[in-house]
């Protein structure tokens, strides 16, 4: 073999090393609806599961859909209550490789008013001033894959009031959680909504309604397994997993309609933040930083001996 020849074989070799390491460096991207004016659910359907949205059911039902407004965001829908300037619910659909995005995007906290909504309707920024309760996500930052979904995340519309212990403690677990769950089995529907229970419901601000519970419906399509976290919003609430039924019969909400019956009424047992799940989440995290560390080692390796290799060819 002359020496052009082994040159060209080394140059091979390491342009094919180069083409493996750009291959890792790929991140596919989601598509999503992108649709900033839409006004109505025909126009992201992608977040619910058959392309059907929640639907408000019964007395408790009829209650909440009066002067609502259907709102597609980037990432994520929500129907939108007038009367106690929250959301009702927010639905997503949730994959292995947005999450993966979403680990690599730093928070940036953006609240802003929903321009979209009637003034009338609107919560505004100076409603949660100094009111005690945090601004509590319903399709939570964490979720969001790009800039443009964590930025239509921090609209008012898909804020509520949510007491700070209950935000910051047990609603976080639940919310990695979820997370995890998608990590495990690939994807999932999800509602995240609010419930306003008994007759002292407080308000803040202009009249901006305090949810007494939260919920947060997960359908998990890989194993055809559903279940609902429910909340009471308070400090050291005590968390329910519950039916999808069961949740239908305490809000006069169906989140995901077209599931089969017998899926709707079985709980599927969610892990519960006393579990902490995302312990191992966050151990498989560690090692996958490791082995890509490790591969990256081995590639400068493997080229720094080629090159030595076409080097001594020329002494």
């Amino acid at each position: 073999m002359t020496k052009i020849s082994v040159l060209f074989t080394g140059l091979t070799l390491l342009l094919s090393a180069q083409t493996a390491i750009a291959k890792n460096d790929i991140h596919l991207g989601q598509n999503v609806n992108s649709e900033k004016t839409a006004q109505n659910f025909t126009s992201c359907p992608d977040n619910f599961y058959q392309n059907t949205p929640p639907q408000l059911v019964g007395t408790k039902g009829e209650k909440l859909a009066k002067k609502t407004y259907e709102l597609c965001f980037d990432g994520f829908a929500v129907l939108y209550s007038g009367i106690s300037k929250t959301p009702i619910w927010s639905a997503e659909f949730l994959t292995k490789e947005r999450i993966r995005q979403a680990k690599t995007l730093t928070r940036e906290d953006n609240f802003h008013e929903e321009s979209r909504l009637p003034k009338s309707a609107q919560a505004l920024l100076s409603d949660y001033r100094q009111s005690g309760f945090d601004r509590g996500h319903l399709a939570p930052n964490g979720d969001m894959a790009n800039s443009s979904q964590q930025f239509d995340s921090f609209s008012l519309a898909n804020i509520a009031p949510q007491n700070g212990m209950h935000n910051r403690g047990d609603w976080r677990k639940i919310e990695s959680s979820t997370r995890y769950l998608v990590n495990k089995y690939g994807s999932a529907y999800v509602v995240t909504g609010v419930a306003f229970s008994g007759k002292n419901i407080q308000k803040i601000g202009a009249g901006v309604l305090v949810p007494s519970h939260f919920f947060k419906a997960v359908y998990l399509p890989s194993i055809q397994k559903a279940g609902v976290y429910y909340s009471a919003n308070t400090e050291n609430s005590q968390m329910q997993v519950i039916s999808l039924d069961e949740l239908t019969n305490l809000t006069g909400i169906s989140v995901m309609p077209d599931l089969p019956q017998s899926l709707r009424q079985e709980a599927y047992s969610l892990p519960t933040s006393a579990e902490n799940p995302t312990k191992n989440d966050d151990n498989n995290s560690k090692k996958n930083q490791q082995n890509q560390k490790e591969d990256a080692s081995g590639w400068a390796v493997l080229i720094a001996e080629i090159l030595k290799f076409i080097l001594s060819l020329f002494k």
